[in-house]
């Protein structure tokens, strides 16, 4: 034992509670089990045992055989230990069916499977499995997050029927976050086809779900969920649905309602607005929303008079709305001034931008700051920058206009943590960039996006690959992820011969192209060398 061993075994057991309190969870658990008698005893402590997150572990990607023997010992020696004292246990691919198996956890009530394939998600909850049958009436708190690279009726399937049994075996469900992280993963379908108010828990108080449609999210809400308080729900597509809209004792009783939907949708008039008029009791409301075909723009005006004048407990607004595709004279555009001086005049801090594309369709988007949200969608270049800390997944397109330089360089100030961005514009740029600078220009200009890992051009026009792509132009030191026409990439790498793209692609790990070769040429390989080992 050494000799910092021996001093900390000379204090009395308060101030080694105090100094273990200071420490990582699972460290104090991975480091102490075991070592002594004292030490042993007092790690077992409930504050140290009653929550295991186990996805620390694996998200260390530098040393995946330290980690693989750090979970080891925590299934085969750890757990078995502590497991009379876990409350709430934290969970992904490689821990789940290991920790799950371990003991009966008997006073397990929270549960959180994080980045669940819908194989494991299948095998976990269905009829049979012995975690519904043991902890179906235990569990008050369960998060489920799905990833998957799958599509299809069968995957919706799946999608369905877990989240059927969950809704349905878990009665004593208080909280539930079930969700997609994939944007392209469609959500669980007609939900009102499985759901009899009459067969599900009515004690959940939090619910978060992903659903394909605005007959689902109104299905839940005309359920007997007659405790809820927060519904945050992000709806796939909201077009006409055939349910009424009825006074809902569900809806007017919600102290924190959140609706995102990223798809474009005409019915906010015809659903979401006479939705909203019933939920008199809010506190919080957050609307991230795609409106077209409106005949006027949403603005400050519309929503302090159309929405927030029937809230009077409302004390959170967070919104960010887009009005696309509205027909109005160029000269009657509102300023960016014109939209949010009704916001900023009652408190609100706003930010907005306003465009004419063509074809007399005007545009608008108005959004609450400090953004909150971890998702943006820009549909015009006269985005005005700012500073977006939240921001990780960025959606930016134009149908009429190009993006050029100057446009990039304000999103690269705008989103420094992005991860995620997703390029839509057909249109060739106008000032064709000349890579030959002096030290000035060149490092003046330059695009830099530090954490990005994923990056698509599939519906863009050549001119942004070769923009990104370019060393001397760009810098992405993380991108791991390429989707992209191969044609493209052929055209930027030169046939995979020039060097203009290697820094930025020298560590793609995957790369999705729209009409992928039946066979690449050799040299494909050596560009990119991180692909060869997949």
């Amino acid at each position: 034992m050494n000799h910092s061993t021996v001093n900390i075994l000379a204090l009395c057991d308060e101030m080694v509670l105090a100094i273990l309190n200071k420490l990582n969870n699972m460290d104090v658990l991975y480091s102490l089990i075991g070592v002594n008698k004292k030490l042993d005893s007092l790690v077992r402590d409930i504050t140290f045992t009653q929550s295991i997150d186990l996805v620390t572990i694996s998200s260390n990607e530098h040393n995946d055989s330290r980690n693989k023997s750090i979970l080891d010992r925590f299934c085969f020696d750890i757990i078995p230990r502590i497991q009379h004292n876990i409350e709430s246990l934290t969970l992904d691919p490689l821990s789940i069916d290991r920790v799950l198996c371990i003991g009966n956890y008997s006073k397990l009530h929270k549960v959180a499977l994080v980045n669940v394939q819908f194989e494991i998600a299948s095998r976990i909850f269905n009829n049979e499995s012995s975690f519904v049958r043991n902890f179906k009436h235990q569990i008050f708190d369960l998060t489920v997050t799905i990833n998957a690279d799958r599509t299809g009726e069968h995957i919706c399937k799946l999608f369905t029927n877990v989240f059927t049994i969950i809704f349905i075996m878990f009665t004593n469900l208080i909280y539930l976050d079930f969700r997609s992280i994939n944007d392209c993963l469609s959500s669980p379908r007609s939900l009102n086809k499985f759901l009899s108010p009459t067969i599900y828990s009515s004690n959940i108080v939090h619910l978060n779900v992903r659903v394909y449609n605005f007959n689902d999210c109104l299905c839940l809400l005309d359920g007997d969920l007659s405790q809820l308080h927060t519904f945050i729900v992000q709806v796939d597509t909201i077009y006409n649905t055939s349910m009424i809209i009825n006074i809902m004792k569900t809806v007017s009783t919600l102290k924190h309602f959140s609706l995102t939907s990223y798809r474009r949708t005409r019915e906010y008039d015809n659903k979401i607005l006479p939705l909203l008029r019933q939920m008199l009791q809010l506190e919080k409301l957050t609307l991230s929303l795609r409106v077209c075909s409106r005949t006027s723009l949403i603005d400050g005006t519309h929503l302090l008079n159309d929405i927030l004048s029937e809230m009077s407990h409302l004390h959170t607004f967070i919104f960010n709305i887009i009005t696309q595709s509205t027909m109005m004279n160029k000269e009657l555009l509102p300023t960016p001034d014109d939209v949010s001086r009704p916001l900023i005049q009652r408190g609100y801090n706003v930010g907005c931008y306003t465009d004419f594309c063509q074809m007399e369709m005007c545009q608008c988007h108005i959004y609450s700051l400090p953004f909150t949200m971890e998702r943006m969608d820009t549909l015009s270049n006269k985005f005005p920058g700012g500073l977006f800390m939240t921001v990780r997944h960025l959606v930016t397109q134009h149908l009429f206009r190009p993006f050029e330089h100057d446009f990039f360089v304000r999103i690269s100030h705008a989103f420094p943590l992005l991860n995620k961005l997703i390029l839509m514009n057909k249109n060739e740029q106008e000032e064709k960039l000349t890579y030959q600078k002096n030290e000035h220009e060149q490092t003046s200009s330059i695009i830099e996006f530090s954490h990005l890992m994923i990056l698509n051009f599939t519906i863009s026009a050549l001119d942004y690959a070769e923009q990104f792509l370019s060393d001397v132009i760009a810098r992405l030191p993380c991108l791991n992820t390429l989707c992209i026409k191969y044609i493209d990439l052929v055209c930027v790498t030169q046939n995979f011969r020039n060097n203009a793209a290697r820094a930025n692609c020298s560590k793609l790990q995957h790369t999705i192209f729209d009409s992928p070769p039946t066979t690449y040429p050799e040299n494909f390989y050596h560009y990119f060398p991180l692909l060869c080992s997949k």
